[in-house]
């Protein structure tokens, strides 16, 4: 369990949220939307989707496409897959998933 804390607090640095393309919001912003309710927060997206957690996250932004605000995450799995996925992050919905072989 300390290891997912640990995992958490060194991803959740590493966030980026763009409204357009080259307009990132800071860490102090994406902070503010979970906090509005906006959307969900980094570790309730894990939590509910925790079969990947067995996998190194390898890549983390949360951006929005469409007007929609999403997370997308790569992450490596032990079999070696690289599985990424887009999940809406108002509701943690997974809307694509990619399997690298």
């Amino acid at each position: 369990m300390k290891t997912i804390y640990l995992f958490l607090a060194l991803v959740t640095g590493t966030i980026s949220l763009q409204v357009e393309a080259g307009n990132e919001l800071g860490t102090d912003q994406i902070r503010s939307l979970v906090k509005q309710g906006d959307i969900l927060s980094l570790e309730s997206i894990l939590k509910k989707h925790s079969q990947f957690m067995t996998g190194r996250l390898l890549d983390l932004e949360v951006e929005t496409e469409h007007g929609q605000i999403i997370y997308e995450l790569e992450f490596l799995m032990p079999n070696g897959d690289v599985v990424e996925l887009e999940i809406d992050a108002e509701n943690g919905e997974i809307l694509e998933q990619e399997i690298e072989r």
